[in-house]
């Protein structure tokens, strides 16, 4: 009589690194944004990002409270990423007399930005209606943190060239206008990829704004 076969016992799975939720959230946001990219918001869970990332889905929840949270976060993180390169770009540029280069610096860097990862914004349009309302208030967000910088900007360049009283309200006309060709400006690129790069739209966008201002400024 043969002896009795011992079955091997199951190998444990190996416990993920004890991490606290702040050292975890960029972990997991980094995991969620590929599958957000690879499979849409409406087709990402929180169980697949939980599974992706080799935790259990209450880890995920001690972190973000809800699918819509996290998409969120990561909302943020792309917005801080694109303005903070514009912000650096304006900073580095805004001693330049020449306002060309100034502005061609700016929108190239936005541009740049986005073309990183476009997906980001092609995933957020797919987004459902959580993911909706949560693009619709980081836009205005981050528009109104655009504009503030471009007014900004302009205040310095129409200063001596307008009348002190009407000085903010043309500043913010200025501003207004340039995000909304720096918005155009993305839109371009993002639907013709091969024809535009952002160095290239970057300057055209600089030179065609340089001539406007010229004109307004006169």
């Amino acid at each position: 009589m043969s002896a009795p076969q011992l079955s091997t016992p199951p190998v444990p799975r190996a416990r993920a690194a004890h991490l606290g939720p702040e050292r975890r959230r960029p972990l997991i946001l980094d995991v969620a944004f590929r599958l957000f990219l690879e499979r849409g918001y409406k087709g990402t869970s929180m169980d697949a990002i939980a599974q992706a990332a080799d935790v259990t889905k209450p880890v995920i929840y001690a972190c973000f409270a809800s699918k819509a949270e996290l998409f969120g976060a990561l909302l943020d993180r792309e917005e801080q990423r694109v303005f903070a390169q514009f912000g650096a770009a304006l900073a580095t540029s805004a001693g330049l007399e020449d306002r060309e280069a100034m502005l061609t610096a700016g929108f190239t860097a936005m541009l740049r930005a986005v073309s990183e990862t476009p997906e980001t914004y092609r995933v957020a349009l797919r987004g459902g209606n959580d993911a909706n309302a949560l693009i619709d208030a980081r836009i205005r967000r981050g528009r109104e943190q655009f504009v503030a910088q471009l007014t900004e900007a302009a205040r310095g360049w129409l200063a001596g060239r307008t009348p002190a009283r009407r000085l903010d309200g043309s500043a913010q006309f200025v501003g207004h206008t340039l995000a909304g060709i720096g918005d155009a400006g993305l839109r371009m690129m993002l639907a013709s990829p091969d024809r535009w790069t952002p160095e290239t739209l970057g300057h055209a966008l600089g030179r065609f704004t340089t001539a406007g201002f010229t004109t307004f400024s006169e």
